[in-house]
């Protein structure tokens, strides 16, 4: 192994925190009130789902049930949801609600996002995906849940690349651009039909795909590198992935020499996550 591959792998592997880590305030003991206590790390490259409530707001507490139905439902997927009390209760006060509602969802106080999502009243939903981004923001728990839905879907099988994407002249192009096929001649092709297409719409949708594609390869890239720290199984199923999609980028030869850390890695969290299941 060269020195460059060591020196790409280890910048691969330093900058797991810097990618799709969205950053809290109030995940303190001081602002615990009930649940599973969380860590920065139990949300890193999760969905995670916040729900802002309030004991003065009828409303809000009323959804704590259908809340935790969702908890329910969706808490074996890579997804965590919070709940977070913004009204001036004393956290025991705010314990009792959430255990009269049979609440099992972490709660704390005054936990955000930073910076926090603008809501003007409860109750109101933030939804971030794997990536650390607010994929929602707003009133509705239908809503909210549709998008955590969305985001989990997402983070699994081999996503095509240019999802947002209405392809119209390029609609046979569709189908082959999806992670894990070589998309070398078709970048080239698309290239020269930016460039020199008679048809502006023509031109127009072919720079569209090639900015999504960029999108994307940067989007894997990042996902790499969080998946590495909370699920290096995953991570290097996405190394595969990404090699046969974009071979001659720079990043892959730092990813594929990171595999056998990433694998050390892997057994590991298996054999604990063993040991927990056990332990259950």
């Amino acid at each position: 192994m060269t020195k460059k591959t060591v020196v790409a792998a280890a910048c691969a592997l330093a900058a797991l925190f810097a990618f799709g880590a969205a950053k809290w305030k109030n995940l303190d003991d001081k602002s615990y009130v009930s649940g599973p206590k969380l860590t920065e790390e139990d949300l890193l490259g999760k969905v995670v789902f916040v729900y802002f409530w309030d004991h003065a707001d009828d409303k809000s507490v009323e959804l704590l049930k259908d809340v935790e139905k969702t908890w329910s439902a969706f808490k074996a997927k890579p997804f965590v949801l919070v709940g977070t009390y913004v009204g001036m209760s004393a956290n025991e006060k705010v314990k009792e609600t959430a255990e009269k509602n049979k609440v099992t969802f972490p709660v704390y106080k005054n936990f955000t996002p930073d910076p926090p999502p603008t809501r003007s009243k409860t109750p109101f939903f933030c939804v971030l995906n794997h990536r650390g981004t607010a994929v929602y923001t707003n009133n509705g728990l239908k809503g909210a849940t549709e998008a955590a839905v969305l985001a989990i879907t997402d983070m699994v099988g081999t996503p095509s690349l240019c999802k947002d994407v209405a392809f119209k002249k390029y609609k046979p192009l569709e189908k082959q651009l999806a992670l894990g096929k070589n998309v070398a001649n078709i970048v080239k092709t698309l290239a020269k039909d930016a460039q020199k297409a008679k048809d502006p719409a023509v031109a127009a949708e072919a720079q569209e795909i090639l900015s999504a594609i960029d999108s994307a390869k940067e989007d894997v890239k990042g996902d790499i590198e969080v998946f590495g720290k909370v699920n290096p199984a995953e991570a290097i199923r996405l190394i595969g992935l990404f090699s046969k999609t974009w071979p001659k980028d720079d990043a892959v030869a730092g990813f594929k020499a990171s595999i056998p850390d990433l694998k050390k890695a892997a057994a590991e969290k298996a054999k604990a996550d063993k040991a927990k299941a056990k332990e259950k």
